[in-house]
């Protein structure tokens, strides 16, 4: 399910458990009419917050970046630095392994994925290094970058080859601070085409976001 479709699923549940709740609550005391204006508002709040779906707003529910809504915005030339925030399309090879076992959803990418939200880790000119321990980026080892050997559902996973990288011209290295994250621990570098938009925080789950600030400053 895509996270735009889980968004607006959550939000008419929640808008048919409210409904229901304060329908019972007024129809005991047999005032219709209230009945009436509260589904008429529950349903204008569900109907919004699909439409902010469809909008440049993204609500991102995964664990491998802050927990919220972010505003896409549109990309500048040559904008692209460490520790910003993005939505890109996974490679091709990827993303094919990411449908086949339903890690990422249907989407606007090319291979037909969902954007997924990261951060540039590293840049052109960059030293990247894998290891047993995690990415390490110009000497510093990022957090909770670890590659897993098998997924949640104990399929084998394969990492990208453990060694030293400078990335070249036109690439990037793009990490969710997870272990469990679906990025370039198995992708390897990412093209600059790969990216479809900078993501801003709008409204962050305070805890994650402070993890994500520390990230950013270890970048």
């Amino acid at each position: 399910m895509g996270q735009h479709v889980l968004a607006a699923t959550v939000a008419l549940a929640i808008a048919v458990i409210f409904t229901a709740a304060i329908a019972i609550a007024t129809l005991a005391a047999e005032t219709l009419s209230r009945v009436f204006k509260v589904i008429g508002v529950v349903a204008v709040i569900a109907f919004a917050a699909v439409a902010l779906q469809c909008s440049n707003l993204r609500i991102n529910f995964t664990g491998s970046m802050p927990i919220g809504i972010y505003l896409l915005l549109p990309l500048q030339p040559n904008s692209l630095k460490r520790g910003m925030l993005v939505a890109a399309c996974p490679p091709t090879r990827a993303a094919e392994l990411g449908q086949q076992r339903g890690y990422v959803a249907t989407g606007p990418c090319a291979d037909d994925t969902e954007l997924l939200l990261k951060s540039v880790a590293a840049i052109a000119g960059d030293k990247v290094d894998l290891s047993a321990a995690g990415v390490t980026v110009n000497g510093c080892l990022l957090p909770y970058s670890r590659a897993e050997a098998r997924d949640r559902s104990q399929r084998t996973l394969k990492p990208w080859p453990r060694r030293h990288y400078r990335l070249p011209a036109g690439k990037l290295w793009l990490y969710g601070d997870n272990n469990r994250s679906w990025d370039s621990r198995y992708w390897g570098p990412v093209t600059l085409g790969d990216v479809s938009a900078i993501a801003n925080p709008v409204a962050v789950v305070p805890s994650l976001e402070r993890r994500q600030q520390f990230c950013q400053r270890a970048l």
